[in-house]
C-alpha cells in the first residue's frame, strides 16, 4: 500500500473517530436531559429526593446549617453526604426564581452530577484506546448510554460519582501497564493516584470500590506496586475520616439514624459515625436479591450467605484469573485480564449481596462497554435492563402521570411469588449471576486465542497490532 493512500486512510479514520466522539457526547447530553425531565416532575422515584427529605428535612424545615455525620446521620459514606449538603446549601443561598426548595436542590444535583458523568465517558473512551476495544464509538457505547439505567437510574442516586472514580483508577493502572517507557517515579505517582481514586470511590459509595480487587489481583506486579496503591487508598480514606472523627469527639448534639437527638460530651475518639453506619447497613432487609425466592427479607441467613458466597466466587475468579495470567501470550492481553477480573468481582459482589437495588446497575454499565464477554448481545442486555428498570418505574413511580395516566403500582414488597415487582427483582439478580458464571467464569478463557482450539485464527483487538496486520495484508 502506497504511503499517500495509507495517510489518507488514517486521516479518514481520525476524522471519523473525532466525529464519533462528538456524537457520543451529544447522545450523553440528550439522554441526560431526558433523565432530568423524567425526574424533575417527581414522577420517577429517586433517593436523591427521598434521602434529602428524610435526613435534611426531618424533623422541622430543611436544614440550612449543621454538618452531616457530625450533627446528623446520613446512610452513605462521607463524600456523598457532603455532596448532598453542598447541593442543599446552594438551594438555600442561590434559589432558582419561582422554584421551591426541593426542586432547586434537585436541579443543582442534576447539574453537578453531569460532571462525573462526562468524566466517566471520557475515561471509558481512553480505556477503550488502551485496551484496544474495537467499534468503540459505535456499538459498544450503546451499552452505557442507550439504556434505561442511564435515563432512570443515573439521577436516582449518587452512584455515578463513585463509578467515575473507580473507572478513572482503572484507566491509570492500564496506562502504567501500557507505557513501557514510564520511569519509576512516574509509575509510583500513578500507582498512588490510582489508589487515591479508589479510596475516594470507597468514601463516596463503598460498593463502587469493589473492582479494586481486580486491580490488586491482576493489575499490579509485586509487593512494591501494591504498597504504593495501598498508600493512595489509605491516605484518602484517612484524609476524609480523621477530621470527622476529630470534630465528633468534641461536645455536640447529634441526630442518630432513628431521629433521636444524642448529646455527646467530650469523647475521643468518638466512632459513632462508623458504628451507626455499620449497624444501619447490617439491619437492612434483603432487597432485590435472589435470596427473596427462598427466605424472608429479614432472615438472618442473609448475613451468612453474603460473605460465604462472595468469598467462594472470589476464589473462583482468582483461580481462573491466575491460570489465564500464567499463560498470557501477548502484553496486549493484560488490559483484557485486568478489566474482566475487575468486572467479575463487581458482578460477584452484587450477586452475593442481599441488597442489590436497581440503581446498582449503573455500576455494571461500564463493564458491559469494556468487557466483550459481557456484551455478546445487545438484545439480551436490553431485556436485562428493562427488567431492572421496571422495578423502579412500575413499582415505585408514576412515569405517565404528566399525561394524566396514573398506573396503579402492584405489590412492591412481600414474596416474589405474590409481588410481580419482587419477582422481577429476583429475575434480575439471577441474571447477574448468569453474566458472572456463564458469560464470565465459564467463557473467560475463550477471550484469549491461546486457550482456543481454533487459535490459528487470531482475533486481534489491539489497534496497533490490527494496523500492522492490515498493512501486511495489503
Amino acid at each position: 500500500m502506497s504511503k499517500p493512500i495509507q495517510k489518507t486512510k488514517l486521516a479518514v479514520r481520525a476524522g471519523f473517530t473525532q466525529n464519533s466522539e462528538t456524537w457520543l457526547y451529544i447522545a450523553v447530553a440528550l439522554f441526560y436531559l431526558l433523565g432530568i425531565w423524567e425526574h424533575s416532575s417527581g414522577n420517577i422515584y429517586s433517593d436523591v429526593a427521598a434521602v434529602y427529605i428524610n435526613r435534611f428535612c426531618t424533623p422541622g424545615p430543611c436544614l440550612s446549617s449543621g454538618l452531616p455525620y457530625i450533627n446528623f446521620f446520613v446512610e452513605y459514606p462521607p463524600l456523598t453526604g457532603f455532596f448532598i449538603a453542598a447541593m442543599n446549601m446552594l438551594a438555600h443561598l442561590l434559589p432558582f426564581p419561582g422554584r421551591p426548595l426541593l426542586t432547586t436542590y434537585y436541579e443543582y444535583t442534576s447539574i453537578f452530577l453531569l460532571f462525573p458523568t462526562i468524566l466517566l465517558v471520557s475515561n471509558l473512551l481512553k480505556i477503550a484506546d488502551l485496551a484496544g476495544v474495537r467499534q468503540k464509538h459505535k456499538t459498544m457505547f450503546t451499552f452505557f448510554v442507550a439504556t434505561p439505567s442511564f435515563v432512570f437510574m443515573l439521577l436516582l442516586n449518587w452512584y455515578v460519582i463513585g463509578v467515575c472514580l473507580t473507572i478513572w483508577s482503572l484507566r491509570k493502572i492500564l496506562e502504567i501497564r501500557s507505557n513501557f517507557h514510564q520511569d519509576a517515579t512516574e509509575a509510583k505517582k500513578n500507582l498512588i493516584v490510582s489508589g487515591a481514586l479508589i479510596g475516594l470511590s470507597a468514601v463516596t459509595n463503598l460498593i463502587t470500590a469493589v473492582p479494586a480487587l481486580g486491580i490488586l489481583s491482576f493489575g499490579l506486579d509485586g509487593f512494591r506496586e501494591r504498597f504504593y496503591f495501598a498508600i493512595g487508598i489509605t491516605a484518602t480514606v484517612l484524609a476524609v475520616y480523621l477530621p470527622i472523627l476529630a470534630l465528633n469527639s468534641f461536645p455536640h448534639s447529634y441526630l442518630n439514624p432513628s431521629h433521636v437527638v444524642v448529646n455527646y460530651q467530650f469523647l475521643f475518639p468518638n466512632l459513632n459515625i462508623i458504628t451507626d453506619f455499620i449497624h444501619y447497613e447490617q439491619a437492612w432487609y434483603a432487597e432485590g436479591s435472589w435470596m427473596l425466592a427462598f427466605f424472608s427479607s429479614t432472615d438472618n441467613i442473609r448475613h451468612v450467605i453474603f460473605p460465604g458466597l462472595f468469598l467462594a466466587l472470589s476464589l473462583a475468579i482468582l483461580l481462573r484469573g491466575f491460570q489465564i495470567k500464567k499463560n498470557l501470550d501477548k502484553i496486549a492481553d493484560r488490559p483484557k485480564l485486568i478489566l474482566t477480573s475487575s468486572a467479575l468481582f463487581m458482578f460477584a459482589f452484587l450477586f452475593s449481596s442481599y441488597v442489590c437495588t436497581p440503581q446498582m446497575n449503573l455500576i455494571l454499565l461500564p463493564f458491559f462497554v469494556l468487557v466483550p464477554l459481557l456484551r455478546r448481545s445487545y438484545a439480551e442486555f436490553l431485556a436485562f435492563e428493562v427488567v431492572n428498570s421496571l422495578v423502579i418505574v412500575w413499582g415505585f413511580s408514576s412515569p405517565l402521570l404528566f399525561l394524566g395516566v396514573n398506573i396503579s403500582a402492584p405489590v412492591a414488597f412481600g414474596s416474589p411469588w405474590v409481588s410481580p415487582i419482587q419477582f422481577l427483582a429476583v429475575v434480575r439478580s439471577l441474571w447477574i449471576g448468569k453474566f458472572l458464571i456463564y458469560d464470565g467464569l465459564i467463557r473467560w478463557k475463550s477471550a484469549f486465542p491461546q486457550f482456543r482450539k481454533e487459535s490459528t485464527t487470531l482475533l486481534v483487538d489491539h489497534p496497533l497490532i490490527s494496523e500492522e496486520m492490515n498493512m501486511k495484508n495489503n
